[in-house]
């Protein structure tokens, strides 16, 4: 009984040692649906995936010019806000990584509608949804 538990250990140790000890970790960041974020953009595609908390998800393309953003966004996850004049934005949290000289702060407008500075431009029905009841978005390419 001890040499059959003895083997079965030394066996054990000789498969761990194939292990790479000096992997590299990832340090990526993971998200999780409906726990870190209640919306999904997919930006080269105009795509949107609102996700309720309760119900089904709700899909809305929209592939007119006046929607998106003069340049892509940064992947990762935003937070919804205000600006000081009470209109929705999107804001880096430190985890989004950020290009050198990108702002931190992009105004979410409806389609169409003109905006100072850097915007993301969203279908009417989905910005009022995502001002109602999102509190992040994850930032696709």
């Amino acid at each position: 009984m001890l040499k059959q538990l003895l083997s079965a250990l030394i066996a054990t140790a000789a498969l761990g040692a194939g292990t790479p000890v000096n992997a590299v970790p990832s340090y990526e960041p993971v998200y999780i649906t409906d726990g870190q974020f209640t919306a999904t953009l997919e930006q080269h595609s105009h795509h949107w995936r609102l996700q309720p908390l309760r119900g089904e998800e709700v899909d809305i393309t929209d592939h007119s010019k006046s929607c998106g953003s003069a340049a892509p966004i940064p992947h990762g996850l935003w937070y919804v806000s205000q600006d000081d004049r009470g209109q929705p934005q999107l804001v880096a949290p430190s985890v989004t990584p950020l290009p050198a000289g990108y702002p931190q702060h992009i105004a979410l407008r409806v389609c169409g509608d003109a905006a100072s500075g850097p915007a993301l431009f969203v279908p009417a029905v989905a910005l009022a949804w995502i001002n109602d009841h999102v509190g992040s978005v994850l930032i696709n390419d």
